[in-house]
């Protein structure tokens, strides 16, 4: 079995902590049972779409400087997941083939450019892709995110997959492991839900490539 370390963080602020301890909550009934680094907007800007984007520069920093990990699970706060969570990463092909630099677990419709359903992931365009839910990001990836952070215009979810994809293709896992729980935005974004997510999946071990 894959035993490398995925640390997870969640991106959140103080007004939203009963809906962040309802997505802690669901994750408990799920096979993840380690603890989640949570990374509060203290912030006092007006703009909002500028201290989401700031506070998720602030967990990547963060998130850097701690050691042991090869993975971040960077995962937003109104979520429900899949029971299988862990699992189904540590399953996942092209994770145990070492791969992924950026990955998506939450599909809010984003067009694939190539598809292994066999194998239960897609690549996609990484200019289409937006919705940071759930993501799943290489640390030396991370890094780089970090390096580059004001190259690419707009909220994190724009930056992160398009910084990862000058390093290596965007993974989606297919179906969605994580869906997007219908409250409003901080920003007044528009809603968005993942149509294949699927509660009870559960992958088979795959078969790694020599």
């Amino acid at each position: 079995m894959n035993t490398m370390n995925i640390q997870a963080c969640m991106l959140s602020c103080p007004e939203r902590a009963a809906i962040r301890e309802q997505t802690l909550a669901n994750l408990k009934q799920t096979d993840w049972q380690d603890d989640v680094n949570i990374i509060l907007d203290r912030a006092t800007s007006d703009d909002r779409r500028e201290r989401i984007t700031a506070n998720a520069r602030r967990l990547v920093k963060t998130v850097l400087a701690a050691s042991g990990w090869d993975y971040l699970l960077f995962l937003e706060d109104d979520l429900d997941f899949n029971r299988h969570l862990r699992h189904n990463l540590l399953h996942w092909r092209p994770l145990a083939e070492k791969v992924v630099s950026l990955a998506s677990l939450y599909n809010p419709t984003v067009r694939p450019i190539y598809e292994m359903l066999p194998f239960h992931y897609f690549l996609a365009d990484p200019e289409a892709v937006y919705g940071s839910q759930a993501l799943l990001i290489e640390r030396g990836c991370l890094g780089y995110i970090a390096d580059h952070f004001d190259e690419v215009p707009g909220m994190h979810d724009i930056k992160f997959p398009r910084l990862a994809s000058r390093l290596g293709p965007v993974f989606y896992h297919c179906p969605s492991l994580v869906q997007h729980v219908g409250v409003p935005s901080t920003w007044n974004g528009n809603a968005h839900w993942a149509i294949d997510f699927d509660r009870e999946f559960r992958t088979q071990a795959p078969q790694v490539r020599s």
